[in-house]
């Protein structure tokens, strides 16, 4: 039974009952406990399916809930580097929507000189959902489908990976670096920094209905004020997200936030609440040839698995964990799934990075405006994503020039990371300037 909103071709919060999906009657004899270390999306869809497939299975959580990193803020699961549309791929892997999601098909993209272009997909190329501890997050709608397929979540346990079937702990060190702000917007705070001249140009073209203009979707590509990230502002459904992601220079990250949120507010006149709620969080992207040891399978950051262009994990951390789980289901090796699904996605995703970086302000420049001029930003992004034989040769010689040598941080075992000093070198920004 399917219950839902659909609003000019969005899906917004009800509650979707996924359809029927590959692991639902794929049971298995019980062949013992399985234990899982950490409750974020890879463990609790890694769970979900295990225990569907009737096994016994507990998720060892080591905090007292689930998203305690996350507050409440609004993220994207990516839905343009594979074929599959993110709801096939959520009822496939059997994960219902009982959580906040909503398509993203539009959005004004800026560059460093502030010119605002806005971007359209005839299809989604994302949907947006929540994160944290609240009701209608992801984290919460995965924890209770879950518990109610028979998984038993255990918190403030602590589960060595050695303990472990499953290894989903999370980032062990930051190759990117996020600060984030999120609070929430009555219905005529919703329209703020709304100007004529934006109106105008998101009603130029005819083709397409005009985004409601009382929301935001809205993403600064500038390399001064975010190192080789971007910073952006949502604000759908009465909730605002703010934030800024850097891949260089760390321990500025509140400077760069001060600055990307002044540029903001000097554009569209916004202001903060002082209950706003602030918060950190940090990606994880490295290269092995392995994602298991000592017979635990480590997914999501925890092995490195993330979209290395933009930072958009969720795909890749609810991909690795049913993996993990058709590895356990059907006895298959678990380095063989992940190497033919993923491998290759990794690839890309480095070279993506390195050309997004050796750019600079004038190629984001440049990208913003392709976007903008594609007929669907959806078929555009989904250039980036594809592999191509140009980029399977670029791959060595950015893995060569970006290695890193000696000790890391990253887990479970051998693996490519990037060097540190190989990061956007930038000047300091100096005071913020208020609008």
């Amino acid at each position: 039974m399917v219950s839902a909103v659909i609003d000019n071709g969005r899906e917004a919060y009800c509650g979707i009952r996924a359809e029927t999906a590959r692991y639902h009657t794929a049971t298995v004899p019980n062949r013992g406990l399985i234990r899982i270390a950490g409750a974020g999306p890879s463990g609790l869809a890694a769970a979900i399916i295990l225990a569907r497939a009737g096994r016994e299975v507990e998720v060892h959580e080591a905090k007292g809930d689930v998203g305690t990193r996350f507050i409440g803020d609004l993220q994207i699961i990516e839905g343009a580097s594979e074929s599959e549309s993110v709801p096939a791929f959520l009822d496939r892997l059997g994960i219902e929507r009982n959580f906040y999601f909503r398509a993203a098909d539009w959005a004004t993209f800026y560059d460093h000189k502030n010119a605002a272009r806005v971007i359209r997909s005839k299809q989604p190329y994302g949907w947006f959902i929540h994160r944290g501890a609240e009701e209608r997050t992801l984290d919460r709608g995965l924890l209770a489908q879950a518990q109610r397929a028979g998984a038993t979540v255990i918190f403030n346990s602590r589960l060595a990976p050695d303990q472990a079937d499953i290894v989903a702990t999370g980032p062990a060190s930051p190759d990117g670096l996020a600060k984030e702000m999120t609070w929430h917007v009555g219905p005529r705070e919703s329209g703020v920094g709304t100007r004529s001249s934006d109106r105008d140009q998101q009603s130029s073209d005819t083709r397409h209905p005009t985004p409601d203009t009382r929301e935001r979707i809205d993403v600064y590509f500038n390399h001064k004020l975010s190192p080789g990230g971007y910073s952006y502002l949502f604000i759908l459904d009465g909730v605002a997200t703010f934030g800024c992601a850097i891949v260089a220079d760390f321990k500025q990250i509140d400077s760069y936030f001060d600055h990307s949120l002044a540029a903001a507010q000097r554009l569209h006149h916004f202001d903060v609440p002082a209950d706003a709620r602030t918060g950190y969080s940090y990606m994880n992207f490295h290269l092995k040839h392995a994602a298991t040891s000592n017979g635990a399978r480590f997914v999501g950051e925890a092995a490195g698995f993330q979209d290395y262009l933009f930072g958009l994990g969720i795909r890749y951390a609810l991909t690795s964990g049913s993996l993990a789980a058709r590895s356990i289901i059907e006895d298959r090796d678990y380095d063989e799934l992940w190497r033919s699904e993923l491998g290759a996605k990794q690839q890309t995703s480095l070279v993506n990075r390195f050309l997004y970086e050796s750019g600079g302000n004038f190629g984001l420049s440049m990208f913003v405006r392709q976007a903008s001029r594609a007929k669907d930003f959806h078929h555009y992004l989904s250039g980036w994503h594809r592999t191509t034989w140009w980029k399977s040769l670029l791959s060595p010689v950015v893995r060569r020039v970006w290695k890193h040598e000696g000790r890391c941080q990253h887990k479970p075992g051998p693996h490519w990371c990037r060097s540190r000093d190989t990061h956007l070198q930038v000047p300091p920004l100096g005071p913020v300037q208020k609008r």
